[in-house]
């Protein structure tokens, strides 16, 4: 999909409020916002991709402060979520039925997407998850989880393309489904830092690989799918993946550019309007959409 007038209020809020997290120093604040602007002003325009722009403005705060503003936060996002996980593996332990069971899963799975882990002090009970999940399942305005079910059952192998550290940890709720109904996963975090997204470093901090049955990571720092970018092992597995699960607006942003090589399921919460209007939704909802090779959405 590409930018729409909003996103450009967008992208330069989100650069400020990274500069904030990675320095103190207020000539140096000034300094990136200037060059962020001028980079906006040379590149924004409406061929341009919301992921792919946001990429080249998280790598300006980078190189100019020398920090990831988000490393402390990401920590933070998977402590939190490491901490409920139990709670979250019982609810899905007192589903009997197989399709309860699933379904449950992928509803933690679309939870994950709409929890701000990174928000100190944040503490969740048994009593809100639940909640939660009652919001998550009203709030769905996209279900294709029988289709999404049925096509894991017609796959050797899934690849799962993760979002956001500490949502990560609720994603793997949902692989091991996924992995019931026979196929192996292969989980993909991000080639380096980028927004508050998940890297090796997260994986391996969640223990990832003690769920998915191989880890691996897009091979560079960028939001998204980006063909460009991404390292040319992972875009080889890509274009051979069997079934696709892609979390996050991130992932629906870049891979709506091209026509899917394979089914694909888009599970998100529609958290900003261009996003909605693009999926057909409102603001603020959840989607767990099937796209299909032959369709474009």
């Amino acid at each position: 999909m590409k930018v729409t007038l909003e996103c450009a209020h967008c992208l330069l809020e989100r650069a400020i409020n990274q500069v904030k997290l990675a320095t103190d120093d207020l000539e140096l604040q000034m300094r990136v916002v200037e060059a962020i602007t001028k980079f906006l002003g040379e590149h924004f325009s409406g061929d341009a991709v919301p992921s792919h722009i946001g990429t080249d403005r998280d790598l300006i705060v980078q190189k100019m402060t020398g920090k990831d503003p988000y490393e402390s936060l990401k920590h933070m996002s998977n402590e939190m979520a490491l901490s409920i996980l139990p709670e979250l593996e019982a609810l899905i332990e007192e589903k009997a039925e197989s399709n309860e069971r699933f379904r449950t899963a992928a509803l933690i799975a679309a939870a994950a997407n709409a929890i701000e882990f990174d928000v100190t002090g944040r503490e969740f009970s048994l009593t809100e998850l639940k909640e939660i999940l009652g919001n998550v399942e009203a709030d769905l305005f996209i279900d294709h989880l029988d289709q999404f079910k049925e096509q894991c059952k017609g796959v050797k192998e899934v690849l799962y393309l993760m979002d956001n550290a500490g949502e990560i940890v609720l994603d793997m709720i949902l692989i091991k489904e996924i992995k019931r109904l026979g196929p192996r996963v292969i989980a993909v975090v991000k080639g380096g830092p980028i927004l508050n997204d998940a890297t090796m470093i997260d994986a391996e901090e969640i223990a990832l690989t003690d769920c998915a049955d191989e880890v691996l990571d897009t091979g560079a720092p960028a939001i998204g799918v980006n063909l460009e970018r991404n390292s040319k092992e992972f875009i080889e597995i890509f274009h051979n993946a069997e079934l696709i699960v892609a979390k996050g607006m991130g992932n629906f942003e870049s891979m709506t550019e091209f026509e899917p090589a394979c089914p694909t399921v888009h599970i998100m919460r529609t958290k900003c309007n261009p996003v909605a209007e693009r999926v057909g939704v409102p603001r603020n909802k959840n989607v767990i959409l099937v796209r299909m090779p032959s369709e474009s959405t």
